[in-house]
C-alpha cells in the first residue's frame, strides 16, 4: 500500500472512530477484506488513545469477522473473545448478543470445541430474549436447530425449531424462512410424518427460488440460498425414497447436485472478484512506488500506460480463472454424475428389493392363511359334532383329532415366532451343560407317536468317544433335531431312520461332532434340493399327501448357520435322504455336570398343595383348576390381581400362578405389591406371552418362574414341584 495508504490513514485521523468502522464494515461488504483489516487496525490505535470500550468492541468484531472469512479460525476466535471482554465492559448487550453468535458459529465447525459452540448459541439466545429483539433470538434458535438436526438428535431440534417458527413475522428476512422451512422439513420427515414434510420443504424451495433471481442481491446471498435449495431437494429425494417413489426420489436427488453445482459457481465468481480487487490493492502499491521515480513524465500518459496494463493483466486474470474454474466446474460434474449413476443404481436395487419383499409377504400371508384355516376348520367342525352328537364311542375319536389340530396350529405359530426371531437377531446361543444321549433318546421318544403311526424304526448310534455331558445350547439343538427326525419318520413308511453323532475333531477339552439324520424314505428330487431350505418351501408327491407348512427345514438352516455352520444334503428320489452338519462343543466339567444330574430331577409329588389360580379367563381358570385337581391340589381363584392380592392378605398359598395381562391390575403390578408384605410365597407367570418378551420383567418384579401357554403337563408339574421345594427347604 505504501504512501497511498498511510496518506489515506493521515487523512482519516481527524475523523470519529465511528467513521472508521463504518468504512471498514463498507469495504468488508464490498469484499475489500485486506483494506477492511487496515482500516479497523487504524481505528484501533485512535481507540487506544480514547480508551473506548465500546468502539474496540466493534472493531475486533470486524477484525474477527475479517480472519473468519479468511477461514483462520483460531484468530477469528481470538479476535471475537477480545470483541466480548469489551462488549460486557461496555455494558453493550446488541453487540454482547452478536458477539456469542459470531463465536458459536466459529466453535460449531470443529468437533473438539462444537459443545462450547452450542453454549455460545444459548448464550445469544438469552441475551436477545431479554432484549425483546425477534431478529436476534429467532438466529441462534435456528443455528441450534440445524446442529441438532445434523447430529440426528430431532427432538432436541424442535425444542428450537418450534419457538423459532413462533418468532418467524412478515418483516424476517426470505433468508429466515428458508432456512426454517428446509429445517422443519427434515424434522418433520425424520418423524415420518411426510405430507407435513412435503408443505415445509416446498415453501423453502418456494422462498429459495424467488431469492436467486432476484438481482439486487450480491453473489455471497444467491450462493447461500443454491446451498439451501440444494438441502431442499435433498430432503424431498429422501422422502420420496422413504415412501418407495424411487423415480421421483431419483429427478430430486438430481435436482440436488444441480443447484450444488450452482452455488459453488457463485462461490467462484465471489472468489475472482476478491482476486481482482486484492491485484488492484499490489497493483496500487507498485503505482505508487514507481510515481516516485518517474515525477518527470506526464501524468496523463502515465495514468493511461497504467490503466491499459491493469486492463490487460485484469483480462488475463479473468480468462485464467475462467479456464480454471471452468477446468474445475467439469471435473466436479463428472464427478456429480458418477455419483448420479451410482445413487440410481441403488435406487433400482431398492426398488427390485422392495418389490420382491410384496412378493414374499403375499406368498408369506397366502401359506399361512391356508394353513391357519385347515386345522381351524378342524377344530370348529369337531366341536360342533361333538356338541350335536355326544356319542361316548366317537367322542374319543374327534378328540384326539381336536388335539391333533390344537398341536398343529401350535407348531405352526411356534415356527412362525422362531423363524421372526432368527430372522431379526433376537436368538443368542447360550452355554448350558447337556447329556447329549438323553436328549436324542427324549426327541426319539417324544416322537413315538408319528414313528409308530409310519411302521418305522428308529436306530442311535453315538460315537464311544464323545463325553455324554456337552456344554453348548441343548434348545437350539433340539430344535434342530425334532424337525429333522420328524421329516424322516414323516416321509418314510415301513422304513429305518439312522441318527449317527460322529466325532471328527477331538482337542483338549472339545469336540467337532458331525450329526448325520438318514433315512430310506421317498426321497427329494434334485432340482428340489436347492429350494427345500426356503421359507414355507415342500417337497410334495403327486398326492400331495404330506402336509406340512414349509418352514421346518427354514429353521434348521438359520440355527445351524447361527452356530457358524452349514446343513448337507445327500438324497436320490425314493431312494432316501441323507442330512448332515457339524456343530463344535466344549466337554462340561465336573461342577456342571452335577448341577445337571441335580438340577432338573424332581418328582411331581401327591402332597395336598393349595395353590391360587390368578386369570381373568373362565375357559383357562377351568382348564388349569381341573389339571391340578387330578394332581390332588387345591386351588382357589383370583379374577384380576387386586382379588389375589386381597386374597394372599387373608389365607396362606403354597403357590400362586399369575397371568400377566388382566385387567383393573395386571400381574406384574400385582407382583410388586405382593412383595411388599409376602417374598416367600413362589410366584409363576402362566402367560401366552413370548418368554423372551416377558422373562426379565417378570423376574425383576419379584416373580420366581415362567410358564409359557400351552404348556406340557409334565414340565408344567415340575416348574411348580421345583418351586415349592425350594421354600420348603429354605
Amino acid at each position: 500500500m505504501g504512501c497511498v495508504i498511510n496518506t489515506q490513514a493521515q487523512s482519516l485521523i481527524s475523523d470519529s472512530i465511528q467513521s472508521y468502522i463504518a468504512k471498514a464494515e463498507k469495504l468488508q461488504e464490498e469484499y475489500k477484506y485486506e483494506l477492511s483489516l487496515e482500516i479497523a487496525k487504524a481505528a484501533l490505535q485512535n481507540a487506544q488513545y480514547n480508551n473506548d470500550d465500546k468502539s474496540f468492541a466493534h472493531i475486533y468484531n470486524i477484525i474477527a469477522k475479517n480472519y473468519e472469512i479468511s477461514e483462520d479460525d483460531s484468530k477469528a476466535i481470538s479476535n471475537y473473545r477480545r470483541a466480548l471482554t469489551h462488549a460486557r465492559s461496555s455494558n453493550s448487550k446488541v453487540l454482547e448478543t452478536d458477539l456469542y453468535n459470531n463465536l458459536a458459529r466459529v466453535y460449531t465447525k470443529k468437533n473438539l470445541t462444537r459443545i462450547e459452540g452450542v453454549r455460545h448459541y444459548k448464550k445469544s439466545y438469552e441475551y436477545a430474549s431479554k432484549l425483546n429483539d425477534t431478529a436476534r433470538m429467532i438466529r441462534p434458535l435456528l443455528n441450534l436447530g440445524e446442529y441438532y438436526i445434523n447430529k440426528n438428535d430431532f427432538e432436541s431440534s424442535y425444542e428450537y425449531l418450534s419457538p423459532a417458527r413462533k418468532l418467524i413475522n412478515e418483516k424476517s428476512s426470505n433468508l429466515i424462512k428458508t432456512k426454517l422451512n428446509e429445517l422443519l422439513g427434515r424434522y418433520f420427515l425424520s418423524i415420518r410424518r411426510y405430507k407435513k414434510a412435503e408443505e415445509y420443504t416446498d415453501q423453502a424451495i418456494s422462498y429459495a427460488l424467488k431469492e436467486t433471481k432476484n438481482r439486487e442481491n450480491k453473489d455471497e446471498l444467491i450462493s447461500t440460498y443454491y446451498e439451501e435449495l440444494a438441502v431442499a431437494y435433498k430432503t424431498k429425494s429422501e422422502l420420496y425414497r422413504k415412501q418407495k417413489d424411487f423415480q421421483k426420489a431419483y429427478n430430486y436427488q438430481k435436482k440436488q447436485f444441480q443447484n450444488i453445482l450452482k452455488a459453488k459457481d457463485f462461490k467462484k465468481l465471489k472468489e475472482l472478484r476478491r482476486a481482482n480487487i486484492k491485484y488492484e490493492v499490489d497493483l496500487l502499491k507498485k503505482r505508487a512506488k514507481k510515481a516516485e521515480s518517474e515525477q518527470k513524465e506526464s501524468e496523463s500518459e502515465v495514468l493511461k500506460w497504467r490503466i491499459s496494463i491493469i486492463l490487460g493483466i485484469i483480462l488475463i486474470l479473468t480468462s485464467l480463472a475462467f479456464l480454471i474454474s471452468s477446468y474445475r466446474n467439469n471435473l466436479q460434474k463428472k464427478k456429480l454424475n458418477n455419483d448420479l449413476i451410482d445413487k440410481n443404481k441403488e435406487l433400482i436395487s431398492a426398488k427390485e428389493t422392495a418389490e420382491q419383499v410384496s412378493t414374499l409377504k403375499s406368498q408369506f400371508i397366502s401359506t399361512v392363511s391356508h394353513e391357519l384355516r385347515t386345522p381351524l376348520y378342524g377344530v370348529i367342525g369337531l366341536t360342533s359334532l361333538l356338541m350335536e352328537n355326544p356319542d361316548k364311542k366317537k367322542a374319543h375319536e374327534y378328540l384326539e383329532s381336536l388335539k391333533f389340530s390344537g398341536d398343529y396350529l401350535l407348531a405352526l405359530i411356534n415356527d412362525v415366532l422362531q423363524l421372526s426371531k432368527i430372522e431379526t437377531n433376537e436368538v443368542i446361543l447360550e452355554k448350558v451343560s447337556f447329556d447329549l444321549r438323553k436328549l436324542i433318546e427324549g426327541i426319539v421318544n417324544s416322537l413315538q407317536t408319528k414313528q409308530k403311526s409310519n411302521s418305522n424304526n428308529v436306530h442311535i448310534d453315538i460315537d464311544k468317544r464323545i463325553d455324554s455331558t456337552l456344554l453348548g445350547d441343548s434348545i437350539r439343538l433340539s430344535q434342530i433335531l425334532i424337525n429333522l427326525i420328524g421329516n424322516a419318520l414323516k416321509f418314510t413308511k415301513n422304513g429305518n431312520i439312522w441318527i449317527t453323532v460322529k466325532c471328527i475333531d477331538l482337542k483338549n477339552d472339545s469336540y467337532t461332532l458331525r450329526f448325520i439324520i438318514k433315512d430310506d424314505g421317498i426321497g427329494i428330487p434334485l432340482n428340489k434340493q436347492k429350494t427345500i431350505f426356503d421359507n414355507f418351501a415342500q417337497v410334495k408327491n403327486q398326492n400331495q399327501e404330506y402336509e406340512g407348512t414349509g418352514l421346518g427345514l427354514a429353521i434348521v438352516k438359520k440355527l445351524i448357520q447361527l452356530h457358524n455352520s452349514e446343513i448337507h444334503i445327500k438324497s436320490e428320489e425314493n431312494n432316501g435322504s441323507e442330512f448332515y452338519f457339524d456343530l463344535f462343543y466344549e466337554k462340561a466339567n465336573k461342577g456342571q455336570e452335577i448341577s445337571l444330574q441335580t438340577g432338573e430331577n424332581l418328582s411331581v409329588g401327591t402332597s395336598n398343595f393349595y395353590i391360587l389360580i390368578v386369570d381373568d379367563n373362565k375357559i383357562n381358570q377351568i382348564v388349569t383348576q381341573n389339571i391340578l385337581k387330578k394332581k390332588g391340589y387345591t386351588c382357589s381363584i383370583a379374577n384380576n390381581g387386586m382379588d389375589a392380592i386381597n386374597l394372599l392378605k387373608t389365607e396362606r398359598f403354597d403357590l400362586v400362578l399369575m397371568d400377566i395381562n388382566m385387567p383393573e391390575m395386571n400381574g406384574l403390578e400385582a407382583t410388586k405389591v405382593i412383595r411388599t408384605f409376602n417374598t416367600n410365597v413362589p410366584i409363576i407367570a402362566l402367560t401366552a406371552v413370548e418368554e423372551g418378551e416377558i422373562k426379565n420383567q417378570a423376574l425383576s418384579v419379584g416373580m420366581s418362574d415362567i410358564i409359557i401357554k400351552p404348556y406340557d403337563t409334565q414340565q408344567f408339574f415340575q416348574t411348580i414341584m421345583r418351586n415349592i421345594s425350594k421354600v420348603k427347604m429354605n
